[in-house]
């Protein structure tokens, strides 16, 4: 029994020290994204066509009003914003109304979708707009994004490259209240880690739903989007399948911010386990490696063995490794690379982030079931939707 008991100490020792190496070699792929990210700015030119902005909206979410107005705030010379809402009564469609009235002078317009006939509504509801779009130039952006005036004229510039299909950008996590705190601090530097990490080793094939800069054409050249009306994943099967046909994906330089405003610290873990169990989904392998990536749990697996063993010096070394790895995370992916004050002020809160990342990575793998806009949906392999039902209050 001792033997046994050894021996599981010291397997567990063995994988405490392989996960503090895996994570800190994560962390320095990661940085070394993130210096070439700051260090090629695309933001520069003066490529200017008309746009039209295109707006899926479900509900009046808190900081919707200074979001939209964000955007009709931009300094770009023609534009169009339309919106698009299950029925003309949303209060996110009322809000954007209220916002428009204050500049008569950008052109907005507001359609209803009715009850969607695909699994995903928000894919529905960007179908329509597409239809409704009057420019060539189309951008995608969730109702939850914040950006400055000068973000049309920045995310435009890769555009102008013919090669290029679709321009997206990664995104800062903004908490609206307290108990978002961690799912921003999350957002900033462990997600954009992992952006920075793909568009180093081989260019990023993906969409980010905050912006999804692309040309109409493009969206008749991959079929339409009916075929991923019963994915999840928009935003990530758009630049996939954009990709595929040999256009380039650029990861701008551009910065937006992600307004988070979760009513509770368990609320914000439950949506990140939705998402976790997506990626699990649409990319299996990928998702099984992000294990690896996390560095407290092995920190802790590493303290805990070793101290089984005898040998707490050890112990007390790999669990400092960890913490080291996870605060100069954040301060340099979080405030150097992605100009995040949140990240400077709370950065020594990151190691709790890395702990819930890697339990609701482990919680991914428990069941297909999510809730994704206030319905009951399950995940199937693939990533495809299927809707269970109105969440039950």
């Amino acid at each position: 029994m001792f033997s046994t008991l050894l021996l599981i100490a010291r397997v567990a020792l063995i994988l405490g020290i392989l996960g503090t190496l895996t994570s800190g070699v994560s962390f320095l792929l990661a940085l070394i994204g993130g210096l070439k990210f700051r260090s090629r700015r695309n933001d520069q030119g003066s490529y200017a066509p008309p746009v039209s902005i295109l707006k899926p909206l479900h509900g009046k979410e808190m900081g919707l009003e200074q979001n939209l107005e964000s955007f009709f705030r931009l300094t770009h010379p023609d534009f169009e914003i339309i919106f698009c809402a299950r029925s003309l009564s949303d209060p996110g469609i009322l809000c954007a109304q209220e916002v428009a009235s204050r500049f008569p002078s950008i052109a907005a317009r507001f359609i209803a979708s009715g009850e969607p006939l695909w699994q995903n509504p928000k894919t529905f509801s960007m179908a329509l707009l597409v239809e409704a779009a009057t420019h060539e130039i189309i951008l995608f952006s969730d109702s939850d994004v914040r950006v400055n005036p000068s973000y049309l004229h920045d995310i435009l510039q890769p555009l102008a490259d013919p090669a290029a299909g679709l321009v997206t950008c990664t995104f800062r996590g903004k908490p609206g209240r307290s108990t978002s705190l961690l799912t921003a601090l999350t957002q900033t530097v462990e997600f954009s880690s992992g952006v920075l990490t793909a568009n180093l080793l081989e260019d990023i094939k993906f969409g980010l739903g905050p912006t999804l800069l692309t040309r109409k054409p493009l969206i008749d050249e991959i079929g339409g989007l009916k075929d991923m009306g019963d994915l999840l994943a928009d935003d990530f099967w758009l630049g996939n399948r954009i990709a595929e046909k040999g256009y380039k994906v650029i990861l701008s330089t551009a910065i937006v911010d992600h307004c988070i405003n979760y009513g509770s610290v368990l609320s914000g873990l439950h949506h990140q386990i939705s998402w976790m169990k997506n990626t699990r989904g649409t990319r299996p392998a990928g998702h099984l490696g992000t294990g690896l990536t996390y560095a407290m749990p092995f920190g802790i697996l590493g303290l805990l063995s070793s101290l089984a063993l005898g040998r707490p010096t050890l112990g007390l070394w790999l669990l400092f490794a960890a913490l080291a790895n996870r605060w100069l995370q954040a301060l340099l992916i979080g405030f150097v690379i992605m100009r995040d004050k949140l990240a400077l002020k709370f950065f020594w809160l990151y190691p709790l982030c890395d702990l819930l990342g890697f339990y609701s990575w482990a919680a991914s793998y428990f069941g297909r079931e999510i809730i994704y806009r206030g319905e009951r949906y399950r995940i199937n392999p693939g990533g495809v939707l299927v809707r269970l039902g109105p969440l039950q209050h």
